[in-house]
């Protein structure tokens, strides 16, 4: 029996982890091979024409972010707060948004195609193959908006694995079109954006088929006029990371800019290469903050912080371990980079390979950061993770510009990492200064929120095991009769937790650890029990539970709630005082 409810969410983080990172490494490679295709296939002018799109691409990501992640995270919270009604019309009201975005982003950009190509390429040379490859680009809006809104909720919804495969599947025949798109039908740059259209389109029509095939549930819930003010809240919670991707969107056209005035075209392409390590970084350093996000989202709707901490320590970990095995490869080996991408031109090597080591300091830091403007959005700190975003994707500008009048095309490179540290150390600071002046609201300098000290909390894991389970009843009516609860309703809460007990372990298939949260309040005791394994539903008697004293736990309890959530069977029971 252990104290601290941590074994199945730690289990349930490992199961997701895998399925984030590859999701992650299909969307990396879509980037970081197609680019690499691309210089390999048609020249390093290609690969600037490919990164000088990578503002729109941006834009792109940033309307299914702002709706699949706000939506999600909505849709998660609801879910941990037991109203799964709310959480459908999230749902709805998400896609029903990303639809509406497609409209608008096709419409100005293909209206003021003439104007966007005019400002994202400033390189004359480049300019008229540019504009082929951005009108076909602008044409992806559509299936990637609605299809990758969608695919965020996959994970909340228990199916990480599906999401996974639908990338891979959508990503991987990019791949393979490229080269069909390019080298067969000469297409150019612009064979490079048919070719997302392509894959995307075949993993919506593969991700419809494994919906159906695996059984997965999402919530889906009617709307009125009145429930599109959800709309706000969703907006809010997608807000933060939509407005990390346009910065980006900025960001990079500006430094692409910086990078052709003080390096020409070799210095677009060293650049290039640089933000080639930024799809490699985002493998692991998005894949743990994606892992992370929707678990924190579920505890923190069932108001179980402890375990909130406990995953955001292991993210913040886990991020300082990927980062620092990365920045050290590329410190020693800088050079396997634009090898990748057949670059042999001496000039744009000795550029990239100083701008590489220089470039890859960025992710010791920004990966905390990341991390942690993920938990600000799910506990609605809106302004701190606004902050955050737009310190990550818009202090680099000014740096830039003044690194670059001193040290020239290498300004740009060192004003990445420098930003990076700034919004780290701020991080930091600043925690700290909350935590002390609003001592008691937190658990720590992480910020995790705290229960008042009026309320009582208890957290068990326990195995099938029959003494054990027993025993978690006993140490339940201890800990009610420290904390001056009656003897009469600390019995009632031991006998309640043992006969639950007791039904989740007669009514699994595969046997396994059992999380338990007691929260005593002035009104009432309230029990969550959360296991892994095939769903059952207590609420739900059948004739075999009359030979189980489920029955009387059902007549006792003044109200038992269950849902299956994110592959965890979720049963909470209320007994007011």
């Amino acid at each position: 029996m252990d104290n601290d409810s941590s074994k199945i969410l730690t289990k349930k983080y490992r199961q997701y982890l895998l399925p984030s990172i590859l999701t992650t490494l299909a969307l990396a490679l879509n980037e970081f091979v197609d680019c690499m295709l691309v210089s390999n296939l048609l020249g390093s002018d290609a690969l600037a024409i490919a990164n000088l799109g990578c503002p729109v691409i941006l834009l792109i990501a940033a309307c299914y972010v702002l709706l699949g992640s706000g939506g999600s995270i909505f849709y998660a919270l609801q879910l941990g707060r037991w109203d799964n009604k709310k959480a459908g019309k999230g749902f709805v009201i998400s896609m029903g948004l990303s639809v509406v975005c497609c409209a608008i982003m096709c419409s100005f950009g293909s209206i003021f195609s003439e104007q966007f190509c005019g400002l994202l390429c400033p390189d004359e040379k480049l300019l008229n193959d540019f504009s082929n490859y951005y009108n076909v680009l602008i044409l992806t809006a559509p299936i990637l908006i609605v299809m990758m809104t969608f695919v965020c909720f996959l994970p909340p919804s228990g199916a990480p694995g599906v999401a996974t495969i639908v990338n891979i599947i959508a990503n991987g025949l990019n791949l393979v079109m490229d080269v069909v798109y390019i080298k067969v039908f000469g297409m150019g740059v612009e064979g490079a954006a048919y070719a997302t259209i392509t894959g995307y389109l075949v993993g919506a029509i593969v991700m419809v088929v494994l919906l159906k095939v695996k059984h997965v549930k999402i919530h889906v819930s009617k709307v009125s006029a009145p429930d599109f003010e959800l709309a706000g809240g969703i907006l809010t919670l997608g807000m933060p990371t939509a407005i990390l991707q346009i910065c980006f969107a900025i960001k990079y056209a500006v430094s692409n800019s910086l990078a052709s005035s003080y390096g020409g075209t070799p210095g677009v392409v060293a650049f290039s290469l640089c933000l080639q390590t930024f799809s490699l970084a985002s493998v692991f350093l998005l894949g743990v903050a994606d892992t992370a996000q929707p678990l924190m989202a579920l505890l923190s709707g069932q108001r179980d912080y402890k375990s909130e901490n406990g995953v955001l320590k292991r993210s913040l970990s886990l991020q300082l371990v990927f980062a620092a095995v990365l920045v050290l490869l590329l410190e020693i080996v800088p050079g396997v980079v634009p090898a990748m991408y057949n670059i042999e031109d001496n000039e744009v090597l000795d550029l990239a390979l100083d701008g590489i080591r220089i470039f890859s300091i960025t992710y010791i830091f920004r990966g905390i950061c990341i991390q942690f403007m993920r938990f600000f959005q799910v506990e609605k700190y809106k302004r701190y993770a606004f902050f955050i975003s737009l310190t990550d994707g818009l202090l680099v500008l000014p740096l830039g510009f003044i690194l670059c009048s001193g040290y020239d095309l290498n300004g740009i490179f060192i004003a990445y990492p420098m930003a990076a540290a700034i919004l780290f150390v701020f991080i930091v600071i600043y925690n700290t200064f909350l935590y002390n002046k609003k001592r008691g609201t937190f658990m720590n300098r992480l910020l995790i929120k705290k229960e008042p000290d009026k309320v009582k909390v208890m957290n068990l894991t326990i195995t099938d095991d029959s003494e054990e389970i027993s025993g978690a009843s006993e140490k339940m009516i201890d800990f009610c009769t420290s904390v001056d609860v009656g003897m009469k309703e600390a019995y009632k809460v031991g006998l309640l937790c043992e006969e639950m007990a007791v039904y989740t372990s007669n009514h699994r298939k595969d046997k396994g650890d059992i999380d338990l949260m007691l929260r005593i309040t002035d009104d009432a005791f309230t029990i969550n029990f959360r296991s892994i394994g095939l769903p059952f539903n207590p609420t739900v008697r059948t004739e075999e539970d009359y030979a189980e004293n489920i029955v009387m736990l059902q007549k006792v309890a003044s109200d038992i709630s269950y849902d299956y959530i994110m592959g965890m069977n979720n049963t909470r029971i209320i007994i007011n005082r």
